[in-house]
């Protein structure tokens, strides 16, 4: 267990990305019905459960259409630069979570990782020190869900275009902290992503 010499009770926020087109998947996979609700509120349930107060979301395709089924506790962010890439959602978003301040890190998280539940968040939470990056191992590298430390922000504000979070990982790879989650290995990109879950229990 990670002892927390620096910030004892570190404040995060949490930055839920779902601003993409779904070109793979053919259209707004951010409201596909999974189990009789859509694939975003899968995201939600699981992040609203931990003991972040705040949870910012970044919308930009189908941002008109996807808000109003957001509950009010939650703060929307419009990225209208979504069509040049995650980066810029992130640095959109990251602008919101700077600008209401007080943070000493921010959990930044994907609509699409529907598997993730509460118990694997909260294991990266756990594992935060308020200096260090949290990242979880994937097969192809480390990654997103991750919490990166207040001395991250302005690189995560920085991003741009297809640029996404795991550059500044990666740039971190020898101060960070790695974590197994195998709910992470499933993304949803694809119609067949889809169907492999669609039928799984509620």
């Amino acid at each position: 267990m990670t002892t927390r010499t620096d910030i004892p009770n570190p404040k995060l926020a949490t930055l839920l990305l779902a601003a993409g087109e779904s070109a793979r998947f053919g259209g707004r996979k951010q409201l596909a019905d999974i189990n009789g609700k859509p694939m975003i509120h899968h995201a939600l349930d699981a992040l609203s459960h931990l003991p972040l107060p705040d949870i910012f979301v970044v919308l930009g395709a189908y941002g008109d259409q996807i808000a109003p089924v957001l509950g009010k506790e939650i703060t929307i962010i419009t990225n209208d630069n979504w069509a040049t890439g995650m980066g810029s959602s992130i640095a959109r978003g990251m602008k919101a979570v700077m600008t209401n301040g007080g943070y000493d890190g921010v959990l930044i998280a994907l609509c699409d990782q529907i598997n993730l539940t509460d118990e694997d968040y909260n294991q990266l939470i756990a594992a935060f020190d308020g200096t260090q990056i949290v990242a979880t191992r994937h097969a192809d590298g480390l990654g997103v869900p991750a919490i990166f430390p207040k001395a991250s922000f302005d690189d995560l504000l920085s991003l741009s275009g297809q640029i996404g979070a795991r550059k500044i990982i990666n740039s971190h790879k020898g101060n960070l902290v790695a974590i197994d989650l195998p709910n992470a290995a499933l993304d949803i990109d694809t119609r067949d992503d889809l169907a492999k879950v669609i039928h799984q229990p509620a």
